[in-house]
């Protein structure tokens, strides 16, 4: 969908846009927003990057998802200007470096481009990073670079983000938006509660600091159960980030003495050799166990693969990953 087709959508009639989720945990489903609601969420982003009507918003992805959506919404509530580009993985290839972006919208494939670029886009003011997960090393670089860049949580039933943190080395908490606030429930799943009276029960085991921050631990059906221990794999991949250079995935297999069996699953480069690359990243592990305490949570073996099973936006399809895995 081009940004002229959603535009329409938009100034039509319906009081509903139907949306359709990415599909990253399970199949994806076509669901239907009020439009009065996803105003409410793009006024909440307005007021807290100071968007106005001089202001100029640029989108890199997929208007048939959430978030080029919401910027259309942004822009539309705010009267300011709204362009876009075809997705890519070399995003801004028509934006001069003077150009000035006031909140630029990417996934961190995307991001990746920006950063290894020669000459960097300093007239860019705000980037919001969403669709997966940002690794460490990424992170790193983005707090080196000296971007203002921004972690996104919600989904396509919340009208894009409820909650933002900014980009860095520290493990901060995302801070929930005006007008929302967040408890988990008896599963220790997020809470979602906002001024109209929704609530909307996640399915992420969150950490939950107050009312207003809290953290992600990964998802509920995404817990493996390894020697009786419940692991959430993306906690265990965040512990992992620093020491790890490649793309890679936590995922498990089945095992008569452990039930679930951690592996460690990572993406290949073309021109490295999977035996070294299993070797060495075999050492990271026994090196750093102890450092990390990770007793059982340790991955008991290595699995390259030359390309990791992904979303449009990023997200590792985890249950295409250990289909993929049981079929070795």
């Amino acid at each position: 969908m081009t940004q002229l087709e959603f535009e329409k959508i938009w100034q039509d009639d319906s009081d509903y846009v139907l949306c359709h989720t990415s599909g990253s945990t399970g199949m994806p489903k076509e669901i239907e927003l009020r439009k009065d609601f996803m105003r409410q969420s793009a006024r909440r982003t307005n007021e807290f990057f100071g968007i106005t009507d001089s202001s100029r918003l640029h989108t890199c992805l997929d208007f048939k998802y959430i978030a080029s959506m919401m910027m259309t919404v942004r822009a539309d509530e705010a009267k300011c200007l709204l362009t876009s580009e075809y997705p890519s993985t070399k995003p801004l290839g028509e934006i001069a470096k003077y150009e000035e972006i006031d909140l630029l919208s990417v996934v961190p494939a995307q991001m990746e481009w920006i950063l290894d670029s020669e000459d960097s886009w300093r007239g860019i003011k705000h980037i919001l990073i969403g669709g997966s997960a940002i690794p460490m090393m990424m992170r790193r670089r983005i707090a080196l670079s000296g971007y203002d860049a921004w972690e996104t949580y919600g989904m396509t039933e919340t009208a894009s983000h409820i909650a933002l943190r900014r980009v860095g080395e520290d493990d901060v908490p995302f801070e929930t938006l005006d007008g929302i606030s967040v408890e988990i429930n008896d599963e220790n799943c997020l809470v979602v509660k906002m001024t109209d009276g929704l609530t909307l029960t996640t399915n992420d085991i969150a950490q939950v600091e107050n009312s207003k921050e809290f953290r992600i631990l990964g998802r509920a059906d995404n817990c493996v159960i390894s020697g009786g221990i419940k692991i959430m794999p993306e906690d265990l991949e965040r512990k992992l980030g620093p020491f790890i250079a490649f793309d890679y995935c936590i995922s498990s297999v089945p095992d008569k003495k452990w039930g679930e069996k951690l592996v460690l699953v990572v993406e290949i480069p073309d021109n490295i050799d999977e035996d070294l690359l299993k070797e060495a990243v075999g050492v990271r592990l026994k090196q750093y166990r102890k450092i990390l305490d990770l007793g059982v949570k340790s991955p008991k073996e290595v699995v390259c693969l030359s390309q990791l099973p992904k979303t449009a936006n990023g997200k590792i399809e985890r249950r295409r990953l250990k289909e993929i895995l049981n079929s070795f």
